[in-house]
């Protein structure tokens, strides 16, 4: 599973991390899942960082945050992580990775389309359409979920 979310987009990621810190609890199989978090400031805003870091330690799911406000750092937001975590991105997608979206209609979510096209393309060539058609495909099979919402 991969989860990406910002800010409050991360409400409904905590109640699968929990169910799955449960399972991992009972010595049952857990699937690899990655959470991409982002937000302003790890020291303002970055909800729930210890529970997230958890999570991490117990191996419920490997996070990656994003943070867009940190004063002499370059803005980094999730679509940006994404993409450096291309390949390992693309090897859970190729297992069968289910993808959730969850934060804003007008600048998360196209942002994160692009950035998994971007991907499949680097991996798989081909013309740009054929990247569309396959996060499209995604879509179709419900393994491309988003929970979004304007502003």
């Amino acid at each position: 599973m991969i989860m990406v979310g910002a800010g409050t987009g991360l409400a409904p990621y905590r109640g699968f991390l929990q169910e799955r810190a449960t399972l991992k609890q009972q010595r049952a199989s857990v699937a690899e899942s990655l959470l991409f978090f982002g937000c302003r400031n790890p020291d303002a805003d970055y909800l729930y960082a210890d529970e997230l870091q958890e999570f991490e330690s117990l191996g419920v799911a490997r996070v990656v945050t994003a943070f867009s406000r940190v004063p002499g750092q370059p803005r980094q937001y999730v679509q940006d992580a994404i993409q450096e975590h291309g390949e390992e991105v693309w090897s859970l997608l190729e297992q069968g990775a289910h993808v959730f979206v969850c934060g804003n209609a007008r600048t998360i979510a196209p942002a994160v389309r692009a950035a998994l096209t971007a991907i499949h393309h680097q991996q798989a060539g081909g013309p740009m359409g054929d990247s569309e058609a396959w996060l499209a495909n995604l879509r179709a099979e419900n393994r491309y979920v988003e929970d979004i919402w304007g502003d």
